[in-house]
């Protein structure tokens, strides 16, 4: 397998090295001068700005006046922006956007939310049993291969629908990046971009956090844009998705985080197969000079995996380990500690807000929908250390109580252990079977020993169930899953987001 993934990595470093070199080839001096606009055909699908606000776009702003006139000149900033750096744009709305229209560009932009091609999406009730079923709604087929740059939101609902690494962790992305991973073609080329850091306060949730647990006091960020929308005057919001587990050095690939309330380790920008996530919400004339450049280089970057296919998945609901760990370290004293000092100073920043709206009510000032209903939340009392176990399974609450240090053994005990459970979104369960033979979920080891277990009939029903419970295959006898084993062997990747499953990877 290690064979096999170091020959994929180099397969893809030479793509990239091709890629590259032809960009500075016929981009040479293009930052010192004139740019000569490039031969790339870009369709970019935005918001019609005569389009009214939705219900769900007010009960998202307390500004909506601001967010009608940002809309109206959206879609021409961008229009205008990206003709002075390709040849051929066009401009549709997404309520009239059709993936075919795809086929005759290099590559699409998405920046509007796209209509769902399902009829239904979201829980669904049997009108019969009253019974609950998730329905994913999908934006485009699983047949759309042609290279997306999607900025922002809609980025995650398209995601979502693919069941892409693009997900909606938090629509809490606001206007500095950091921890870029500054070898990466889009910030080289065809544009060098120049990083001009700022050393600014680390969000309070990072240091709450295992991956944040040793950062310091600030931290070097890079301005994206010259408005966010925690200056509070109706910006708009970017998003960042999941980035546990998201670089895999096949098919999706992390390049930066940015400030938000989801860890440092959240992905503001990335690729996954032939989409590029933008979290990034700000139009080009509230985008930074340096950030521009990166925006036009992220297009040029997507061009190249026009065609790519998806070999990795996120199924949706599907607990990660970097879940685990993060739930180890919220009941540990250390992690405890700092989780409460936190959501301690959330909750007086919150009192002092609703203070805010209060005064402004009683000086006869008009509130917003949403200052309304700010003010009409109950008070959160000061929280204690029950507070790190909410969200712990009934049966450990049960069992360990508000001892603390028998949670935290139990995850130190288990980790290795842990796969989705199959009832319960984001839950886990304890794989008994693995931990009896002392061999890791995720290690290649494991189908080895039920295979050889099936050879020697020896412990069946457990070998089976370690099969089926980590592979997509469903044969019948040991000679079939002996041979499927020997002939995959190098080419089986453990994949957490396709539900704990080992793939097979393409051949190539």
């Amino acid at each position: 397998m290690r064979k096999y993934l170091e020959t994929f990595k180099l397969t893809l470093s030479g793509v990239l090295t091709i890629f590259v070199a032809l960009l500075l080839m016929g981009c040479a001096n293009q930052v010192s001068a004139a740019p000569e606009k490039s031969r790339l055909s870009i369709l970019y699908v935005g918001s019609d700005p005569n389009k009214p606000l939705s219900d769900r776009d007010r009960r998202l702003t307390a500004f909506p006046e601001r967010v009608v006139e940002l809309r109206k000149s959206r879609s021409l900033d961008f229009e205008q922006f990206l003709k002075e750096h390709f040849e051929k744009v066009s401009v549709v709305y997404g309520d009239t956007f059709k993936e075919g229209m795809s086929a005759s560009y290099d590559v699409t932009i998405i920046d509007a939310y796209l209509p769902a091609i399902v009829e239904k999406g979201g829980m669904v009730v049997d009108s019969e049993t009253g019974e609950q079923t998730y329905v994913q709604p999908k934006y485009l087929t699983e047949q759309y291969n042609a290279a997306m740059v999607m900025i922002g939101e809609p980025s995650a609902f398209i995601g979502e629908g693919r069941q892409l690494k693009i997900d909606h962790l938090c629509l809490c992305l606001d206007a500095h990046a950091h921890s870029m991973k500054l070898n990466h073609p889009i910030f080289n080329v065809p544009y060098k971009v120049e990083i001009n850091y700022e050393e600014r306060e680390t969000p309070g949730n990072y240091k709450a956090r295992y991956t944040g647990r040793h950062l310091g006091d600030t931290m070097p960020m890079w301005r994206m844009q010259i408005e966010g929308y925690e200056d509070g005057k109706g910006f708009p919001v970017g998003l960042v998705s999941t980035g546990y587990g998201f670089d895999n050095g096949i098919d999706a690939e992390w390049i930066s985080s940015g400030t938000c309330i989801k860890g440092v380790e959240a992905m503001a920008i990335g690729r996954h197969a032939n989409f590029l996530h933008w979290g990034f919400a700000g139009a080009p004339r509230y985008m930074t000079e340096s950030a521009k450049l990166a925006f036009i280089n992220s297009i040029h970057y997507i061009a190249s995996f026009k065609g790519a296919k998806q070999v990795t998945r996120k199924i949706k609901g599907v607990r990660l380990k970097g879940y685990n760990i993060e739930s180890q370290w919220m009941v540990s004293d250390q992690g405890a500690a700092a989780w409460l000092a936190y959501i301690d100073e959330a909750r007086i920043e919150s009192v002092q807000r609703k203070a805010e709206i209060q005064a402004k009510k009683e000086a006869g000032e008009p509130l917003t929908d949403q200052e309304t209903r700010l003010l009409e939340l109950p008070d959160q009392p000061k929280e204690t250390r029950a507070w790190t176990i909410q969200y712990e399974s009934d049966h450990l609450k049960e069992k360990f109580g508000q001892n603390w240090a028998a949670y935290e053994k139990y995850y130190a005990e288990n980790m290795d252990y842990f796969y989705p459970s199959a009832d319960q979104w984001h839950e886990k369960d304890l794989d008994e079977d693995a931990k009896s033979l002392g061999i890791a979920v995720g290690n290649l080891g494991l189908l080895e020993a039920a295979v050889g277990m099936l050879v020697k009939g020896e412990q069946v029903d457990m070998a089976n169930r370690i099969l089926n419970r980590y592979t997509n295959e469903s044969f019948q006898s040991a000679t079939e899953w002996s041979a499927w084993l020997k002939a995959n062997y190098e080419r089986l990747y453990f994949s957490e987001g396709d539900g704990y499953k080992f793939i097979v990877l393409p051949e190539g």
